[in-house]
């Protein structure tokens, strides 16, 4: 099994609490998880060029960084509304909403990596995260209520081993609880005890009403509550009821039976909407109870309607969030002579009489590209008094019973006015997601599944515009990245425009896969073109594939129909060597750098009919690893100039275990790469330490005269002349962003582009408040752009 980071231990530890295969979960203490730092923690410098480095003292490493000179940039970010200063940012999933009659929203979702799963946010602000929902076995959870005194948040608590359970109460090995948390409307920080509820020693606030117990296997979190001022009713689907407690004292006062039960709607009359047969796809039902059970009818839903949320508004209205090929909020209206109707047909005395959101949503007309009413995966809908719709989306919807704590793919929360004018769009849209600058009119980032437009000329953190969605799950289902989880999303993009082609390849966090994307004229969304795995995949995706040892897929056809005919294999159907290390270099062709077996070279033999890429194993070069290399972390080569850069271990200066997915102690440039006789020009000396000192960098990135690398905990980017290798300074997360960054940990966490006027763009991954961090750098030798408005010019040290 591949070792994983900290930080996606955690998360994917919380993803085995939601059926996936069981892991131990790691202490987490407050929002972030632990893993969100900020320079104060900077380790130091390694020293620097033209030689191969010894290995340093800490203490030395201190007093080189002291005397780097200051860099002139500013920080900004791509792809959240806020930046974490003031300690803002938009959580990257919401799964479920809550909206009071005075038009506060209340969020849920089983994780956010900075610790925002439960949110609350009013007139298009934020007013705070709620805590007590991350680390130390705490989740989110998948469905939130409200009432004028109380807010009522479904919770997740996964188990933290036998050893814990003993000390401190928690679920044993190989158990999940799932309940409700009572938490005071008035500061959604603060539990409201009550009599029975589950305690925790230490401080902790939480108020928690234990509903079920199943193993970490299944996944029966509750997925609906409702509330008013008397009564909380709870979908329970381990034990296919709804529960019913007193909203004041939290004692259970009856129950129901309902087959899987998932999003509760409360009537002004008090009576209950339910969506049943809610774990069961296609087979949704939205049934209309008594407050004691009694069954008074069912809607007839349209063909399609995929039920993701429902609310009832003031006038009576039944809305429901269609997450279906629609993308529509549909809105119910009782007949005018319902009770007549009713008695007739059940269900019959409501009807579909109008619908909010342009239908086909993101996908209509141009597909992938976003705007008002051009919904995308909804997962809530609400309103209030006044009539304003509240929306919640995040690219697919609810998260499938057993997938994991989230889809990964951003969050959205739009509101509405009754005439449909927009009043507000909130958007945390990235997560394990570099980002990349392409030139243009006007200029793009894209990131693994985004595509942004950037001004320049704007004010620091409103530079970017959404732009594109580039998945489009209803049209393009095979994609890899529907069934990839490791992958979690599109993740690392290289942007590559080749003979007119323009295409997107992207690698996850692991190195596992390299997924391969082309685009045409008429829309945002990018077509599956390849994949490269390294091994058979194992489950019923993809067919076809090859039994053992790694492939190539094309979609030859443009059907991806992965047909036997669609792969590629090598001449002994083997697995891969261990790597880290993919690229594609501007003509197209890729490598691949190995742990163990140097360096493999794709190179592109042109376009099929249909417009993918062709790379074939008969076409392979290899490449021993250069002295002094004996291990290949990352590598960056350039056919302009014949320029190869590598990063890894050599047998001074070994690799580092602890370090698994870091890019080693020494960063080298060769020259002349493919004469068969590469001149290396110099080495660059890189911490990679373990305990006690944690100390890495996690990659680099090479643009204009500059070569930029990343450290793993601080965040700080290194800057390299790339010339002689001589270190210039450093670039660290500014006051724009709350000085902070969460840890990089990914093979390919930054881009660099020198821009016509001589700025650099330097573009990092940033998980913790779900952006990506810009750099605007200028070297001295050229004029500093004047700021925008509001910005910040920075002059910094190390």
């Amino acid at each position: 099994m591949r070792r994983i980071t900290r930080k996606t231990f955690e998360r994917l530890v919380c993803a085995a609490a939601l059926a996936l295969p069981v892991l131990v979960l790691i202490a987490a203490s407050g929002p972030g998880g632990g893993t969100t730092l900020g320079p104060a923690q900077t380790t130091g410098a390694a020293p620097g060029a033209n030689f191969v480095a010894s290995a340093s003292k800490p203490a030395d490493e201190v007093r080189a960084a002291a005397a780097h000179p200051s860099l002139s940039y500013r920080t900004s970010w791509i792809g959240n509304t806020w930046g974490y200063a003031d300690h803002r940012w938009v959580q990257i999933d919401v799964q479920a909403l809550a909206v009071t009659p005075d038009g506060e929203v209340f969020t849920n979702a089983p994780w956010d990596e900075g610790g925002g799963e439960i949110g609350q946010y009013r007139n298009g602000q934020l007013v705070r995260y709620g805590g007590e929902s991350h680390g130390w076995g705490m989740m989110g959870g998948d469905a939130i209520a409200v009432n004028d005194e109380y807010v009522f948040v479904a919770q997740t608590v996964v188990s933290l081993g036998n050893e814990m359970a003993q000390h401190r109460r928690m679920p044993h090995e190989g158990e999940v609880w799932t309940g409700v948390a009572r938490r005071s409307r008035a500061d959604i920080r603060d539990g409201v005890p009550f009599a029975g509820q589950v305690s925790w020693p230490g401080g902790n606030r939480l108020a928690f009403l234990l509903v079920s117990t199943f193993s970490s296997k299944e996944d029966y979190a509750i997925r609906g509550l409702a509330a008013d001022e008397a009564r909380l009713f709870v979908s329970n689907q381990r034990d296919n009821r709804v529960q019913i407690f007193d909203a004041q004292t939290m004692q259970a006062v009856g129950s129901f039976p309902v087959h899987e039960p998932g999003r509760l709607a409360l009537a002004p009359d008090g009576s209950l909407w339910i969506v049943e047969n809610s774990r069961t796809a296609g087979a949704e039902r939205v049934v209309h109870r008594a407050r004691n059970g009694a069954r008074l009818g069912e809607l007839a839903l349209p063909p399609g309607v995929v039920p993701a949320d429902l609310t009832v508004d003031t006038r009576g209205r039944l809305l429901i969030a269609d997450n279906g090929v629609r993308q529509q909020i549909l809105v119910f209206t009782a007949s005018p002579d319902t009770a007549a109707s009713t008695a007739a047909q059940p269900g019959a005395g409501m009807h579909l009489s109008a619908s909010f959101g342009e239908e086909g949503g993101i996908y209509a007309g141009r597909a992938g590209a976003p705007g008002p009413r051009r919904f995308n995966g909804l997962t809530g809908v609400g309103v209030d008094r006044a009539g304003n719709l509240y929306v919640s989306m995040n690219g697919a919807g609810r998260r499938p019973i057993g997938t994991g704590p989230s889809t990964y793919d951003g969050a959205l929360i739009e509101s509405y006015a009754p005439d449909g004018t927009p009043r507000f769009s909130l958007q945390g849209l990235l997560f394990v997601d570099g980002a990349q600058f392409v030139d243009g009119e006007p200029p793009s980032v894209y990131s693994g599944s985004k595509r942004f437009t950037l001004d320049l000329t704007r004010p620091v953190g409103e530079e970017w515009s959404y732009a594109g969605y580039t998945a489009d799950r209803f049209r393009y289902p095979y994609d890899p990245y529907f069934h990839l989880y490791l992958g979690g999303q599109r993740g690392m993009p290289l942007v590559r425009d080749v003979h007119g082609h323009r295409l997107l390849y992207t690698t996850d966090m692991y190195s596992s896969y390299l997924r391969i994307y082309r685009f045409t004229a008429d829309r945002e969304t990018a077509i599956p073109s390849g994949l490269f795995a390294q091994s058979h995949i194992d489950g019923a995706w993809p067919p076809n594939q090859p039994a053992q040892g790694e492939w190539i897929w094309r979609d030859a056809t443009g059907k991806g129909d992965f047909s036997a005919g669609a792969f590629d294999q090598n001449a002994g159907s083997t697995d891969a060597p261990q790597m880290r290390a993919w690229w594609v270099d501007s003509h197209g062709d890729i490598w691949q750098g190995t742990e163990s077996q140097g360096i493999r070279l794709f190179p592109l033999e042109g376009f099929d009919r249909v417009g993918n890429p062709i790379y074939r194993y008969a076409a392979m070069r290899q490449y021993p690893p250069p002295a002094p290399f004996y291990r290949i972390a990352r590598l960056n080569y350039f056919p302009a100039d014949d320029t190869m850069f590598i990063s890894g271990s050599t047998p001074a200066h070994p690799f580092v275990q602890d370090n698994w997915n870091s890019a080693g102690s020494q960063l080298a440039r060769y020259d002349h790469w493919k004469s068969g006789k590469p001149v290396l020009r110099y080495i660059i000396g890189l911490p990679d330490r373990g305990a006690p000192d944690w100390s890495s960098i996690s990659g680099f990135a090479v643009a204009g005269d500059y070569v930029f690398a990343i450290e793993t905990r601080t965040a700080i980017v290194r800057v390299y002349d790339r010339d002689t290798g001589r270190d210039v300074g450093r670039l660290e997360p500014g006051k724009e962003v709350g000085s902070t960054s969460g840890w990089i940990d990914v093979p390919m966490p930054l881009t660099a582009h020198r821009l016509a006027s001589g700025e650099y763009l330097v573009l990092v991954e940033e998980d913790a408040h779900g952006k990506a961090l810009m750099y605007r750098f200028t070297p001295q030798t050229a004029p500093l752009a004047a700021a925008p408005p509001h910005s910040t010019d920075v002059a910094q040290t190390p």
